[in-house]
Parts: structure tokens; C-alpha cells; sequence
């Protein structure tokens, strides 16, 4: 270092702090969100098959479907089925989506079913 230039230390290190912090602050909470998106993708995918299935037993068989609530990864999952003029609306919902659930319509059929 120069005997002349003191200070040039402390503000170097001032700046590499700074742009430390600054790269911390930034990238922290972009990090979390990614995780808790990732976390809400795995959740809504289990969903989707939990109601492909259901939907894939009705169209095979038939029957009536019953709704219920299945507890997947200590996620509880709500199926709800409801019927609206000639369509099956199948409904998934969970605590986690923070949203209104998703929904399918069906078209009610008597000559469709594979039975």
C-alpha cells in the first residue's frame, strides 16, 4: 500500500461489505420464494393426480364419485364433487394453494362409461 493513501483500506473493505450485503439481501429472499414455489408445485402435482384418478375411476366405471379428504406429505387434500346442470365438476382444494381450487368439468354421459 502506499504510505500516503491511509484510508484506501477501510473504504475497500467498506465497499466489499457493502456489495456483499447487497448480494445477501438481494438473492436471501429470492431464494425462499423459490423454495416455497418449488414446495407449491410438488403440492399442486400430487393434487392433479389425486384428481386424475378419481376422474379416471368415474369415466371407467361409472359410479358416483364421493368426495373426500386425503392427507398426502401432511398436506391434507379436499376432492369435492359437484354437479352442475349436465357436467361433474371435480374440485381439488388444500390449505397450502392460498388460492380457490382447481376444477374440472365433466360431461355427464350414460353411454360413456366403459361397464
Amino acid at each position: 500500500m502506499w504510505r500516503e493513501n491511509k484510508g484506501f483500506s477501510t473504504i475497500e473493505t467498506m465497499s466489499a461489505l457493502s456489495l456483499w450485503l447487497f448480494l445477501l439481501l438481494s438473492v436471501i429472499p429470492l431464494w425462499n420464494k423459490l423454495l416455497a414455489d418449488e414446495n407449491m408445485a410438488e403440492s399442486r402435482g400430487i393434487g392433479y393426480q389425486m384428481m386424475n384418478e378419481s376422474i379416471s375411476k368415474y369415466m371407467m366405471t361409472g359410479d358416483e364419485p364421493a368426495s373426500k379428504t386425503v392427507t398426502n406429505n401432511h398436506i391434507s387434500y379436499a376432492l369435492k364433487w359437484e354437479e352442475e346442470g349436465e357436467y361433474q365438476n371435480a374440485c381439488i382444494s388444500a390449505a397450502v394453494y392460498k388460492e380457490q381450487p382447481f376444477c374440472l368439468s365433466i360431461l355427464r354421459t350414460d353411454w360413456l362409461y366403459a361397464s
